[in-house]
């Protein structure tokens, strides 16, 4: 679950019984009542309306002028006294399934290779994994070197193109033009390469390695 900001941050009050019967039968309408004290008046009202900060400074400048004039002594805390405050929470966004997907994995693969690390030592036919071996190693970095060669290449025929080929198909251009025209070309294949190259990377890195999977909880 991700947290965001919290917009409103409005304290709300849910009035008691005691506190509606009060305003109900005591408070009038006028036009400084504000409106949540007036909701309070309407039955049909009442159980949807909360009270804010200014509701209730307001209520108690009320009730201050109420007990001058009135032999009944009625004060803001009792009212209040069994009410609930809302305070304001921030919403909660679920998480993307897709990521929760990958993280799940990732963990099986990583808790997987520490088990592996963990138990080589007791079975001495899992000592010595595919991917500890030298030949392996060569293997996964040749893998990375033609993915990087490849890359250059791409780039170096992209500029190529933009610099000798398109004045071949179309006739004599301006060096500069031609040059402006390869540099934009290459960037362009850059970028391309540049994104499936951290992907190949990447899964390079995260897959599982071959010849430990269904055999490293089997003993």
């Amino acid at each position: 679950m991700f947290v965001e900001p919290i917009k409103d941050h409005t304290v709300k009050i849910k009035p008691t019984t005691r506190l509606i019967e009060f305003v109900a039968k005591q408070v009038k309408k006028k036009n400084e009542v504000p409106e949540n004290i007036i909701a309070l008046k309407s039955y049909g009202k009442r159980q949807e309306t909360f009270l804010t900060l200014k509701d209730v400074k307001w209520l108690n400048s009320y009730l201050e002028k109420y007990r001058e004039s009135s032999d009944e002594k009625v004060y803001l805390h009792e009212l209040l006294e069994t009410a609930d405050v809302c305070l304001p929470t921030p919403p909660v966004k679920p998480k993307n399934p897709e990521l929760v997907a990958r993280l799940i994995k990732l963990q099986a693969q990583q808790n997987a290779r520490d088990y592996a690390s963990m138990t080589k030592g007791v079975n001495p036919y899992k000592k010595i994994f595919p991917e500890d071996s030298i030949a392996a190693q060569i293997k996964e970095m040749n893998k990375q070197l033609i993915a990087v060669a490849q890359f250059v290449l791409s780039v170096m025929a992209g500029f190529a193109f933009g610099f000798i080929g398109v004045e071949l198909i179309v006739g004599d251009l301006d060096f500069g033009f031609r040059l402006l025209l390869g540099i934009m070309i290459s960037l362009i294949i850059a970028l391309a390469e540049i994104y499936f190259l951290a992907k190949k990377l990447s899964e390079d890195v995260y897959d599982y390695p071959e010849g430990t999977s269904g055999k490293v909880h089997q003993d």
